[in-house]
């Protein structure tokens, strides 16, 4: 006697969904793993946000006293702007782990 399996798929039929789509993005569980990895990403990005920070303020008071001194552009420079850009980016995605998972 030789074992067989038959197929579950039956063409043309409507296949039966275990929950609705789309998923409310408020309602979703977490799994404590993931809540975990969320919880230590969020602190390695909050060191980054420090760091940057730190870069800015030195970029900054670098800039501010070149234009003291008479000498450099009155318009901020592109480095301090990127810096910027990029700080705005990292809290955005801390924000976005925030309402996800609701880590600190």
């Amino acid at each position: 006697m030789t074992a067989h399996a038959e197929s579950m798929y039956i063409a043309g039929a409507p296949t039966q969904l275990n929950r609705r789509f789309p998923r409310n993005p408020l309602k979703r569980n977490s799994h404590p793993n993931d809540a975990a990895q969320a919880r230590r990403f969020s602190e390695l990005m909050q060191a980054e946000i420090d760091d940057l920070e730190e870069l800015i303020a030195v970029a900054q008071l670098r800039w501010e006293n070149r234009l003291d001194a008479g000498w450099g552009a009155s318009r901020t420079p592109e480095p301090v702007l990127r810096l910027r850009e990029k700080l705005r980016e990292v809290q955005r995605l801390q924000d976005a782990l925030q309402a996800r998972f609701g880590v600190d």
